[in-house]
């Protein structure tokens, strides 16, 4: 027996190899499955996210372009706000630099159409 055992030897290394690479190839194709499943899966998710990112992106852009849109138009205004702001201050320093006389004037020229409408209407309340 002991002499099979040594000629026959190859032949259990060779059957023993085979058996230990089949059980681990074997395993290994389980676990291989399961693993590409999951990488799908992420990819799917992962392309999901790229196209929320796209939609976003475009969202981001448009808010933009309005958020400048808005900017000038308030730029505008700020601008007419501050010119606005100069005239009346030159009007209100030329009537500071007025007299007594050039501001009754003033402001009889400027107010007389009120005194003149009150005058005309024939009530008993205005006379």
């Amino acid at each position: 027996m002991l002499t099979w055992l040594k000629r026959n030897y190859p032949l259990f290394v060779i059957v023993g190899a085979c058996i230990i690479i089949f059980n681990f190839f074997g395993e290994k194709e389980d676990y291989v499955g399961e693993y590409n499943a999951k990488i799908k899966a992420l990819e799917q998710k992962v392309d999901s996210l790229h196209s929320e990112n796209d939609e976003l992106t475009f969202k981001i852009d448009t808010l933009n372009q309005q958020i400048g849109k808005l900017d000038q138009e308030l730029d505008l205004r700020d601008s007419k706000i501050n010119n606005l702001r100069y005239e009346i201050s030159t009007k209100v320093d030329a009537v500071d630099n007025f007299n007594d006389d050039e501001l009754q004037q003033f402001f009889t020229e400027r107010y007389r159409q009120y005194f003149d409408s009150i005058k005309k209407a024939n009530s008993e309340i205005s006379n």
